[in-house]
């Protein structure tokens, strides 16, 4: 009776505009299929169409940003509904996203996956991007150029064109298997390069763009040409990168006992960089971190601290953050805590005096520890941070100090 009464005071035009609105409501967003996987390729066989796989874990960030963001964008979800049958999947909930996983080597995310009707697979990427390069995925699915696969056959039957190498190679960035060629094919590339050509705009922000160990021929040819990448991106994004390459693979040697690895890292650093005594310095503590000799890795921030505390802060922080989750060592711990004092005198936050008084209360210091978490507490008030943790610590350490009297 309500529902005739209703639809007695709209107007046919009225109702097509609520109908409408209605219909766009439910199709804003990529309509993900709920059923079983191996029921997406049937249906995908059924409407002839290709079929969109997106792999993520509840913890991803990147993933709820893309699912926020970019998944609800109108021009997005146009075309992946009219082209694609799509299937969401956590890959850590169940046998099927093992299974999944296992099949096609996925170990990051988000992960997306591109499949012909027949299941055969296409295209791969992966990442938090935007709307216009998520577009693009779905379309490069389709384009034998820079379709994952594709090249991927073209590459294995004996294909070696700089085309085919520079394509493939960009492909392989989110191909994240371990037998991956990925650092075989930019060397490939590379070398089909005359030396005039390796410093055209384009061969040098394909160089920038990849990420890849310490000897590979384009991390090298990046760490002695520096100056050549500035006009493209910029002095400090340029230097940032090469002192990554540096104090990761400083890391690695000391993780992995590579004492000819860091050789290398040091004679790089005395080869490339201006700031030798620094960046020196930062690549033994890095080897020591990797390692795991805590009080040496501790003890070595500390006196890097000394001279670079105020440009290096975060690398102090990094060093205290590692000794607060990995280390017993008591010692260690107290050296940490002094670590965080040379931070905070330069850089006084809540999550930086809260660190300062966790380290001091894991080597035993708890009477410094509780005047350092109460500063905490004031830092969060003030900078409208959560209270909580700095609360709970308080409290901790008041019971501590109760129960030893």
């Amino acid at each position: 009776m309500y529902l005739k009464f209703f639809f007695s005071f709209v107007s046919l035009p009225l109702l097509s505009l609520l109908c409408f609105q209605v219909k766009a409501q439910e199709k804003s967003g990529i309509a993900f299929q709920t059923n079983a996987w191996a029921q997406v390729l049937e249906k995908a066989r059924a409407e002839q169409k290709a079929v969109f796989l997106y792999a993520y874990t509840p913890a991803c960030r990147y993933c709820r940003q893309m699912e926020k963001e970019v998944f609800p964008d109108q021009e997005v979800y146009t075309y992946y509904n009219a082209t694609f049958v799509s299937y969401k999947i956590n890959i850590e909930d169940g046998a099927e996203g093992t299974a999944l996983a296992k099949k096609y080597g996925i170990n990051a995310f988000p992960t997306y996956m591109y499949f012909n009707q027949l299941g055969e697979p296409l295209h791969q990427s992966g990442s938090g991007k935007s709307a216009a390069d998520f577009l693009l995925d779905g379309k490069n699915a389709f384009n034998p150029q820079k379709a994952l696969f594709s090249l991927k056959r073209k590459y294995e039957t004996g294909d070696r064109s700089p085309a085919l190498l520079f394509h493939y190679s960009n492909a392989l960035y989110f191909y994240h298997q371990v037998d991956s060629p990925k650092e075989q094919v930019v060397g490939e590339y590379l070398a089909t390069q005359k030396p005039q050509e390796l410093t055209s705009e384009e061969n040098l922000r394909y160089v920038f763009s990849k990420d890849l160990s310490f000897r590979s021929p384009a991390t090298q040819f990046f760490l002695a040409n520096q100056q050549l990448f500035i006009p493209l991106f910029g002095q400090e994004e340029v230097l940032q990168k090469a002192e990554k390459f540096i104090t990761r693979t400083a890391n690695t040697a000391g993780r992995t006992q590579d004492l000819a690895l860091q050789q290398e890292v040091q004679q790089a650093v005395r080869s490339y960089f201006k700031d030798i005594q620094r960046l020196t310095s930062l690549a033994q503590l890095y080897y020591l971190g990797g390692k795991q000799e805590w009080l040496a890795y501790a003890n070595a921030t500390l006196a890097h601290g000394k001279r670079y505390a105020s440009t290096d802060w975060r690398t102090l922080y990094e060093t205290a953050i590692y000794l607060s989750y990995f280390s017993e060592d008591k010692e260690a711990l107290a050296v940490g805590a002094q670590i965080m004092q040379q931070v905070t005198k330069t850089h006084q936050s809540y999550d930086n005096s809260y660190l300062q008084a966790r380290l001091l209360q894991k080597a035993g210091n708890h009477q410094a520890a509780l005047r350092v978490a109460q500063e905490a507490l004031m830092l969060a008030k003030q900078q409208g941070e959560a209270i909580a943790d700095a609360q709970n610590l308080i409290a901790e350490l008041r019971k501590a100090s109760n129960s030893s009297r």
